[in-house]
């Protein structure tokens, strides 16, 4: 476990789980006082937006950090998809949850949202970036063997 563990950068799991929270919350909050359902619309859009490039920010950082170590790819995966869970985890918390937290009848709706948030955006992101680096190491050693022939 320890080994594993020192392998997770925690510091930039935690940086870039914030950066997730912060595009949630924030265009949440933006959205909330649009002042129509397209300004709604729009926010949501920019929302996951923002999302998709700090993926895939930090897809190529943690790509860059491993790409020669066996098992990259799981690590790389793992790392992307742990972030995502964590800012999914820091958006029901600071979202929905919160809202809900007072309400008796909605309490186990609010409880669920903490389990089912990060897992329903931790196992996809670990399956995407799982196939984008898969993707990625296969161009790239095409393109290795394609210069190694012409050079």
């Amino acid at each position: 476990m320890r080994l594993r563990m020192r392998q997770i950068n925690v510091w930039t799991v935690l940086l870039v789980s914030a950066a997730y929270v912060v595009v949630g919350i924030g265009t949440a909050m933006l959205a909330g006082v649009a002042s129509s359902p397209a300004g709604v619309q729009g926010w949501r859009l920019a929302a996951w937006l923002l999302s998709v490039a700090v993926f895939g920010v930090h897809l190529v950082i943690e790509r860059s950090r491993r790409e020669a170590r066996p098992g990259a790819a799981r690590q790389i995966a793992l790392q992307v998809a742990l972030a995502v869970a964590l800012g999914a985890l820091g958006v029901a918390a600071l979202g929905p949850v919160r809202s809900h937290w007072g309400e008796p009848h909605l309490l186990n709706v609010a409880i669920l949202s903490l389990v089912a948030w990060p897992v329903l955006t931790g196992v996809p992101a670990f399956v995407a970036a799982l196939t984008i680096v898969f993707l990625l190491d296969r161009l790239g050693a095409r393109t290795r063997a394609a210069r190694s022939r012409a050079g």
